[in-house]
């Protein structure tokens, strides 16, 4: 694994670039439902996966977390539908869950895909 900086542009060999990109595509999603953390593992309980809040916190967090993991949240949370960015740039480093948060909705829910 190479080092992040994100000070540059991310690069596509940087494994730190693509562990920010998957945490800041979870962020957003519940950025826009305005879910915290305990409600998150709250709603993983839901569905049979038996993480508390900080262990929910810690992964994502990190960033390091299994694809298993990515689609128990989206399915907890309800997410039908997923803008996988186009560029590691546009969804790793600072702000990166916010930007993705503000981006295109779901077809059908007000905001246009691009």
């Amino acid at each position: 694994m190479t080092s992040y900086d994100d000070s540059g542009p991310a690069s596509i060999f940087d494994d730190r670039a693509w562990e920010e990109t998957a945490k800041n595509m979870l962020r957003a999603e519940m950025m826009r439902r305005g879910i915290s953390y305990a409600t998150l593992a709250e709603m993983l309980s839901g569905i049979g996966v038996g993480d508390n809040e900080l262990n929910v916190k810690n992964k994502v967090g990190r960033g390091k977390f299994s694809a298993v993991f990515l689609l128990q949240c989206l399915m907890a949370l309800g997410v039908e539908w997923i803008q996988v960015p186009k560029s590691l740039d546009e969804a790793s480093g600072r702000g990166g869950a916010q930007h993705l948060a503000k981006g295109p909705r779901a077809p059908g829910e007000g905001g246009m895909a691009r």
